[in-house]
Formats: C-alpha cells, sequence, structure tokens
C-alpha cells in the first residue's frame, strides 16, 4: 500500500495538502527544527493559497532581496522538477511568510515553483517580525540563513556580501559606524558554512567597495574599452583591450593569462597588436596610484616575457616552440600505460 504521509516523507501529487486533514498536516510537522531566530516569533506551519503569497513587484518581478543575482530561474525549474516527480519534502521549514501581510521572506524558489506547478495551497512557516528590527533585520537573518536544506538553493558569499553592504548602510544612516569586527560578527549572527578567513575577505572587500565607490568612477571591461577608444580617437575598427586590476592575494591582475591570449589571437588574425587601455576595480583613489604602477609593472614583465620568447626564436631560427608537446596522458583502461603520441 502507498503511503502519502508520515514522519519525514514527501508528501506526492497524488494526494496533495488540500486533501490532507488537520490532524494529518500537525503530524506531518511537528518534527521539524526551526531555528531559534532573534527577528522574527514563530507562529506555525499553515496550508496557504499560493496566489495571496507576496512575493514580486508591481512589474511581476520576483523581489528576492536575499539573492545577490535574484531568483535562479534554474533552480526553479529543478525545483518543479524535483516536486512534481518526488513530491514536497516535508522534513524542512516550508518557505518563510509574514502573518500581516503575507510576505515572502525565505523559500522564493519553490515558491516560484510551485506556481509552475498549478499548486494551489501549499505548507508556510507564518512569522511575525519583532517590533524592535526592521523588515531588513528579517531578510538579513531569514532569507540568507534559512537555506540550508535539500530542496532549496544555499545562498552564496555573493548573497551575503550583497545584505552586509545594505546592513552598513543602513547603520550610516543611523549615524554608525561599522568596522570588519562589527562585520564578521553580523556574519556570524546568521547560519552559514563559510570559513574565518572567508568571512574576514568578504568583509574586507564589502569595505574595499564602499570605499571606491565614494571617490572613484567605476568600469566594467567593455566600458572601460569604449572609453578607452573615445579618448584615444580610434574608429571601431581599432581594437582596444582593457587590462583590469583588483585587490589579489598574489598582486596580478585576474585578466592576465585571458589577455595574453586574447593579443596572441588577435596579432595572428591582423598582424599587429592592439592598444591596451587599463583600469582598477575596488580601490580608492587615495590607493589607486599605487594600483596604477603595479598595473604598469605587469605589463612591463609580460612585454620582456614576449621580448625573451622573441630572442629564443631569431636564436634557433624559428625552430623554439611556445607550447612544447609530448603528448597524452594515458587514460584508456587496460589499453594505456604510457604518453600516447
Amino acid at each position: 500500500m502507498k503511503v502519502f504521509w508520515s514522519k519525514n516523507i514527501f508528501v506526492t501529487k497524488d494526494r496533495w495538502f488540500e486533501k490532507l486533514s488537520q490532524r494529518e498536516i500537525k503530524k506531518l510537522f511537528e518534527d521539524i527544527k526551526v531555528p531559534d531566530y532573534n527577528t522574527i516569533e514563530i507562529i506555525g506551519v499553515k496550508i496557504l493559497e499560493t496566489d495571496l503569497i507576496n512575493f514580486q513587484n508591481a512589474h511581476g518581478q520576483v523581489i528576492n532581496k536575499a539573492r545577490g543575482v535574484g531568483t535562479d530561474k534554474e533552480n526553479v525549474r529543478l525545483l518543479s522538477d524535483s516536486i512534481e516527480h518526488h513530491g514536497w519534502d516535508s522534513r524542512h521549514v516550508p518557505p518563510i511568510v509574514e502573518e500581516s501581510d503575507s510576505s515572502l521572506y525565505d523559500g522564493f524558489s519553490r515558491h516560484e515553483s510551485l506556481l509552475n506547478l498549478g499548486k494551489e495551497t501549499a505548507p508556510y512557516l507564518v512569522v511575525r517580525r519583532k517590533s524592535a528590527f526592521t523588515v531588513e533585520d528579517v531578510i538579513d537573518e531569514v532569507g540568507l540563513g534559512a537555506n540550508n536544506h535539500s530542496q532549496s538553493k544555499r545562498h552564496t558569499i555573493v548573497d551575503f556580501k550583497k545584505r552586509f553592504a545594505a546592513y552598513v548602510i543602513r547603520r550610516e544612516q543611523q549615524g554608525i559606524e561599522t568596522t570588519v569586527a562589527d562585520g564578521i560578527k553580523w556574519f556570524d549572527s546568521i547560519p552559514n558554512t563559510f570559513s574565518d578567513i572567508t568571512v574576514k575577505d568578504a568583509v574586507i572587500d564589502c569595505f574595499a567597495v564602499r570605499k571606491a565607490k565614494d571617490t572613484m568612477e567605476s568600469f566594467t571591461k567593455k566600458q572601460a574599452e569604449k572609453r578607452g577608444r573615445s579618448l584615444l580617437k580610434l574608429g571601431l575598427n581599432d581594437a582596444v583591450f582593457a587590462y583590469g586590476k583588483r585587490p589579489s592575494k598574489d598582486g596580478r591582475s585576474h585578466y592576465r593569462k585571458r589577455l595574453i591570449a586574447d593579443i596572441l589571437e588577435y596579432y595572428s588574425e591582423h598582424g599587429r597588436v592592439p592598444k591596451i587601455v587599463g583600469y582598477t576595480e575596488k580601490y580608492s583613489s587615495e590607493e589607486v596610484s599605487t594600483a596604477r604602477k603595479e598595473l604598469k609593472d605587469e605589463i612591463e614583465e609580460i612585454n620582456n616575457m614576449f621580448t625573451q620568447i622573441y630572442g629564443a626564436l631569431r636564436a634557433t631560427k624559428g625552430g623554439f616552440k611556445l607550447i612544447d608537446f609530448e603528448g597524452f596522458v594515458p587514460q584508456v583502461l587496460d589499453e594505456e600505460s604510457d604518453l600516447v603520441k
């Protein structure tokens, strides 16, 4: 006999929640482990109509503030497939909604999956925001910290950095300065799996970005190339490559290898090298002079490397090989044991 409900199982489409009794629903969720939140009071799990949940703005866009890049549509598709074929996993905390206005705090992807599947009802953990905290405080704690279950996509360090940056701005508006120690404390107040080094680096990076935004005009690679072409008064057919530098552990530009490959390909096709312009990311006006000098030194280092290669080409009368290929490592089982030429 097929079982449709019990502790720690999936609720299948054959017998969705509207077909379960209140006793069955209560028993289904009685053992879920709800975190001890600071910003909200737990009312309990309720079966609500999915179309009454507030999770979009006036333009119909999903307003998932806890995600650095919004709701992942591929994750929504995967969740839809999971719910359709396996059912609703009742072992974990359902999407979390505010009691007063049914605004969604957590579970955006699962909620969107339910709508895609045409589910009219679903379980939600109803909560009440404590008066001492703002909605943004709840999003920080609940929206970031709640995604630690199977039918969800864990929040990334980018998501945390986005919310921390907003936290710093809110404190500034209240006349409160935020230190690195404050930032680490904020991260520690929200459930996450990041290492201490990752957290500290994230906090420092957020401060660097904030400082740079206050004193520097920011550019993407394409924007820098467009601006460089304009300043150099070049035509659209003249190539300009932008070489960017941002803070890194080894001090080198993260575009280094890409730039070299791009220049080689361009030279092979056109017989000349492109113009190069530099730009920086996450450096303040006080730091930019040092960053620019480091980038120019790096460019000089790359030019010297190619000078050495040119010398080797002349010395060997064209016999020098930049890529000295020796063969393939053995991979075919029971057939290969040595390099394959």
